[in-house]
């Protein structure tokens, strides 16, 4: 039998941290900021940007469905409002278990491999690789007990663990900028980018895209946050503001920092720390490094939460064994669906890293699993928002209160920018990278077996998809 999630357990400025620290603020001094100025080169501060601003034209559908639809099952149920049809709505609930899943698989490889490099970067400190493999599974035992508990455990870690971040690399960023000789406008000039418009839009790919798409994160905490249909959507319109402004900066002071140097950044394994240790020495760079490590260990703990919600819901609405509905009865939270996202977690972390490792070598090993994890993320969450924006129209519709300009030309140049994207970052990507176009499509199919093989059960609209006027 299902049980039912704790209701009022999240605030509003609980939703905004949650969403701000998925996003994470520690992404542009490392991964996500070396990615897309590894493609994109200057003009990385641009993707950024750009991205940003295309995820706001793509945000007009979740925010009229979040302020209508108040459901763990976030993404699907509002396609399922749409359309109500099986196949179509619950294999979006799987493409958001997809990104989730991915990312925490990337995320804790990232932790090991960061510490790994980073301490032979920058202290010439060659940790055994032993105990590289064991600080990537950190992260999920940690998700494990963190998501076991109530959410509001999280909501307060994301809450002091985000406001220490920002503060500390705005800061940085600022120091960053006013020592750098290289400040000017030539950064938000997309014709600097390196490999054309193949690497600006595989840059903003693998850069703004992986990093905002957080913002979603939240709307799967619907049926436990407090006013679901305003706070959501307010905190999905606020912590995107913030993450942008504050992302494009950070990118901004990265790149201007490192001027001419920028090639050499970018072997430093994190441009970032290689501009900070340029002007500020070792001390700071350390610190910076170790606030680095812990912004992202939590930002991963706190996605799981995300996706043990639309495993829930999932479950709860017979696509899925009952069993993963089940609700603990003192904390309130899906407890075997967070059990089940930890094994998950664990087995796509071994079976990743045993044959990339072993074929590639240790640091070009994780280095393919992390970028391979990226692109499968981030192409099923521009998936999915393609879906979401191209339904509401149709949702609009039948509410009888279609707007042409607001519902339909807005969310669909949001679709075509993010074609365009999906375009460029796919095409032209050699082994093992090319992996993808097979994994991809494997997870369509299994998304769709699994819902074939369960049609019989009782999978339809429930209560938790009533549309409010």
């Amino acid at each position: 039998m299902a049980g039912t999630l704790k209701k009022d357990v999240i605030t509003f400025w609980g939703l905004v941290f949650y969403a701000i620290m998925v996003i994470s603020p520690a992404g542009p001094f490392a991964f996500t900021g070396a990615s897309a100025m590894d493609y994109a080169g200057k003009t990385a501060p641009l993707t950024f940007l750009i991205g940003g601003l295309t995820l706001f034209l793509a945000v007009i559908a979740v925010y009229v469905y979040s302020g209508r639809i108040s459901s763990a099952g976030g993404y699907y149920k509002f396609v399922e409002a749409t359309f109500n049809n099986k196949y179509f709505s619950k294999s979006v609930g799987f493409y958001y278990l997809f990104v989730v899943l991915s990312s925490i698989i990337g995320s804790s490889i990232l932790l090991g491999w960061f510490t790994w490099i980073g301490l032979e970067t920058m202290i010439g400190y060659s940790l055994p690789f032993t105990y590289v493999i064991a600080i990537s599974f950190v992260t999920p035992v940690i998700y494990l007990i963190v998501g076991y508990l109530s959410l509001n455990y999280s909501q307060k870690i994301a809450v002091t663990v985000g406001l220490i971040d920002l503060a500390f690399y705005l800061a940085l960023s600022i120091a960053i900028i006013v020592k750098s000789p290289y400040n000017g406008i030539q950064y938000f000039n997309i014709m600097n980018s390196n490999d054309g418009l193949h690497g600006f839009f595989l840059g903003m790919i693998v850069g703004g895209f992986v990093a905002f798409s957080g913002y979603g994160s939240i709307v799967v905490l619907a049926e436990e946050a407090k006013m679901p249909s305003k706070s959501i959507k307010k905190a999905i319109i606020t912590s995107l503001i913030i993450m942008i402004s504050y992302d494009t900066f950070v990118i901004y002071a990265n790149v201007a920092g490192a001027g001419p140097h920028l090639p050499a950044a970018l072997e430093f394994f994190a441009p970032g720390l290689f501009v900070t240790k340029s002007y500020y020495g070792m001390d700071v760079t350390l610190a910076a490094f170790f606030v680095f490590l812990v912004s992202a260990l939590i930002s991963t703990v706190i996605f799981g939460n995300s996706a043990a919600r639309d495993l829930f819901s999932l479950a709860r609405d017979g696509i899925l064994p009952p069993v993963f509905a089940k609700v603990h009865d003192r904390y309130g939270s899906p407890y075997i669906a967070v059990i089940t996202v930890f094994v998950i977690a664990i087995i796509g972390i071994g079976f990743g890293l045993i044959p990339l490792v072993h074929y590639y070598g240790e640091n070009y090993g994780m280095y393919y699993l992390l970028v391979i994890n990226a692109l499968v993320g981030s192409t099923f969450t521009l998936v999915y928002h393609i879906i979401i924006n191209e339904s509401l129209p149709f949702f609009m519709f039948k509410l009888k209160q279609l707007k042409p300009l607001i519902h339909i030309v807005g969310p669909t140049i949001a679709s075509g920018i993010i074609g365009i994207a999906m375009y460029y970052s796919l095409t032209g990507l050699s082994y093992p990278l090319s992996l993808v176009y097979a994994i991809i499509p494997l997870l369509v199919i299994l998304s769709l077996v699994i819902i074939y093989v369960m049609r019989n059960r009782s999978i339809r609209m429930d209560t938790f998809t009533t549309v409010k006027q």
